[in-house]
């Protein structure tokens, strides 16, 4: 008995050991296979992601960029498209940038970037390709311009994950939050400097993806405590084939969209301008008028008041007249956004699929409208214009910034150079408070040694759109339109128009017979007032600021020559009121027409349309003819007349801001004779008790 079971025993642990010996030699971790089996570059994309709630598309379909968002810490990860990262891949992503809340001038257009792709180990470069130089030429020149002129990275971040059936997975607030100076800018007035101290303290604001594009926000406090909305347009940019660059001409005023060709070898063809414009075709191009296939849609945004929301509408459609003449019907369409109704309150006007006229309650006059264009074509992307309400509250204006400022208007380099040595005759000087002269003179000398006297042209490096007048204009490779002051003379013409109401100037202005009619006519109705101020004359002049940031988003730059078409008798006519534009662009600076002649009659305040410089200049920028030539052969008519920013620094008398009327010592006088009449009541009629 013991024999036998000492036999079982010896069995069992005999067939156990080779059980035991086999099982360890398939094992894993044993086996030499397995020890020459790489370890996985990344960690299994369901790992890094634990714990976040990935973004969904509202229709279901396949997102542009997969968002993964982490609310408690606002964390998130983002996989970009496999097709971004294949070796020398075509696909490249538009980065379009806006501050969308914490600064008063919330919602402007910022800077924004056409970037593409690079794996470099276990990083991914973000890189701007080159758009300056290019060439058309022999494969040679090609070959030359590949190695001369290169791509540059922006920056880098690390890949956390790698989907196999997908692209590479990045820490995306590691980017957009840590990083955002790189793409905002630390400075400008208007930005207010984007530098992030804490960023363990942003939070996620809007995070949504659509096939498209994605829109991203974070809240984040910059370096001075306040808290600012920063957001992200991302988008996927193709060339549309089936939209013609058009080449500009200097006689008629466009951005551009330019580069360098190195394959030419004629001077006149190596650099090649583009003009910024939007791709309308005819739906049916056999009509002579036709509705567009894809028109450009404007959005009022909610916050503008209801007050002023036709005289919004009714400045956007004032260009609808001009495409007609080119064949196109109802090429702007305007929509209202309204938190009442509930209507496209879904739209974000950040979304670079939409484009808005934004209000801002800030008190600052100000009105401008950028656009986003692409680098390699010229057509305009998108485009949101800014109202601020400042022009029309006027509460003051600081005589000792504004005239001197005015004043200084179209100075060229040389006399800001000749004022630094003889600081006496300048304006600046002249117009400030004694008290402040020895500092403001010292400023002057110290701006003199920069470049070009300190010229506002030669300072062009700035992110945020709306710096300085001439931001948009250097430095770029598609211009677009930069601080406009458009509106700072509607602010003191405002201020004009409450005085000349508090001093009884239209009532001094009336005579005997119309006095006793207006006593007859008792059931008349009383002239809506808005804030202040008869809606005949702000409605109207809303209207034509409005028309004139539109002209910047279709693609047109100012035009200063624009106002000195009429005299101010033909502007203050039967002729012109009411049927004719009183000046050949809307796109100039115009001072509010008011007529200072007793026995004159009352022209328009202002532009009541486009002028028929602006009709000539959208014929060459959207015309279907095949020969431009017999367009701009017409550039000798005297109402086309044209001369833009860089104009006004010369010695032409009538390419000036704020002037009017052929003769401007004529506008002068007017203007004399406005003030004298002011001076000799403002103390008894304007001043008010307390």
């Amino acid at each position: 008995m013991q024999m036998k079971n000492r036999f079982l025993v010896m069995v069992a642990f005999g067939l156990a050991i080779p059980v035991f010996n086999l099982a360890q030699a398939q094992s894993p971790a044993t086996s030499p296979a397995a020890k020459a089996m790489p370890k996985p570059d990344y960690p299994p994309l369901d790992k890094v992601v634990e714990g976040y709630k990935e973004v969904p598309v509202s229709d279901g379909t396949k997102p542009f960029l997969r968002l993964w968002r982490r609310d408690k810490d606002g964390q998130m990860y983002a996989e970009l498209p496999k097709t971004a990262i294949i070796p020398n891949s075509p696909e490249r992503h538009f980065i379009a940038l806006t501050v969308s809340g914490g600064e008063s001038f919330a919602g402007l257009q910022q800077n924004d970037f056409f970037v593409k792709y690079r794996i470099y180990g276990k990083r991914l470069a973000i890189i701007a390709p080159n758009q300056e130089i290019r060439t058309t030429g022999e494969d040679e020149a090609r070959r030359s311009i590949k190695r001369l002129f290169t791509d540059k990275v922006l920056t880098d971040v690390p890949i956390v994950a790698m989907n196999p059936r997908g692209g590479p997975v990045i820490d995306f607030d590691e980017l957009l939050v840590k990083q955002a100076s790189l793409f905002f800018g630390g400075g400008g007035f208007m930005s207010g400097g984007i530098r992030i101290t804490k960023p363990h303290l942003a939070r996620i604001s809007m995070a949504k993806t659509f096939p498209g594009n994605t829109e991203i926000a974070f809240e984040a406090p910059m370096s001075d405590g306040t808290l600012k909305t920063l957001h992200y347009s991302i988008s996927k940019l193709t060339k549309d084939p089936t939209y013609k660059p058009r080449l500009a001409d200097q006689r008629i005023g466009y951005f551009t969209t330019s580069y360098s060709d190195y394959g030419k070898y004629d001077a006149d063809d190596v650099n090649v301008r583009f003009i910024n414009r939007w791709h309308l075709e005819k739906r049916d191009p056999k009509l002579s008028i036709s509705p567009p296939k894809k028109p450009i849609h404007f959005y009022i945004e909610h916050t503008t008041p209801v007050r002023y929301r036709r005289w919004v509408q009714r400045g956007i459609e004032y260009w609808n007249k001009a495409f007609e003449k080119v064949g196109i019907s109802d090429a702007i369409i305007v929509h209202q956004q309204d938190s009442a109704t509930g209507a496209y309150m879904d739209l974000a006007p950040e979304d670079v699929r939409y484009n808005f006229v934004r209000w801002l309650n800030n008190n600052v006059s100000t009105a401008i409208g950028p656009s986003r264009v692409h680098p390699e074509t010229g057509q305009i992307l998108d485009a949101d214009i800014v109202l601020t309400d400042g022009w029309i509250r006027v509460f003051e204006r600081q005589f000792n910034e504004e005239m001197p400022r005015l004043m200084s208007e179209g100075f060229s380099p040389e006399t800001f150079a000749w004022l630094a040595e003889h600081p006496e005759w300048d304006p600046r000087v002249r117009l400030a408070d004694p008290a402040d002269r020895p500092t403001i003179i010292r400023a002057i000398q110290a701006q003199a040694r920069l470049p070009r006297s300190g010229h506002p042209s030669s300072n062009f490096k700035t992110k945020a759109i709306g710096d300085d007048v001439f931001d948009g204009l250097y430095g770029r490779t598609s211009q677009v339109n930069g601080y406009c002051q458009a509106a700072d003379r509607r602010a003191f013409d405002v201020g004009i128009m409450r005085m000349m109401l508090a001093n009884g100037y239209f009532d001094d202005e009336k005579k005997d017979d119309e006095k006793k009619d207006d006593e007859k006519k008792d059931d008349k109705p009383k002239e809506q007032i808005l804030d202040g101020i008869p809606e005949s004359f702000i409605g109207p002049l809303l209207a034509d600021l409005v028309c004139h940031e539109v002209g910047h988003t279709l693609g047109l730059r100012h035009n200063f020559r624009a106002s000195s078409i009429y005299s101010l008798d033909e502007i203050n006519s039967e002729n012109l009121k009411g049927k004719k534009a009183l000046a050949g662009s809307v796109m100039d600076y115009l001072p509010t027409n008011f007529n200072t002649k007793k026995d004159g009659k009352q022209g328009d305040y202002g532009m009541i349309g486009v002028g028929p410089y602006d009709m000539w200049a959208i014929e060459y920028g959207y015309s279907f003819a095949s020969d431009l030539k017999p367009i701009l052969a017409r550039v000798k008519d005297p109402m086309l007349t044209y001369g833009t920013d860089e104009d006004t620094s010369g010695p032409d008398p009538l390419a000036q801001r704020y002037d009017f009327s052929k003769d401007p010592l004529d506008f002068a006088k007017s203007q004399m004779r406005l003030a004298k009449y002011h001076r000799e009541r403002i103390l008894k009629s304007f001043v008010k008790d307390g």
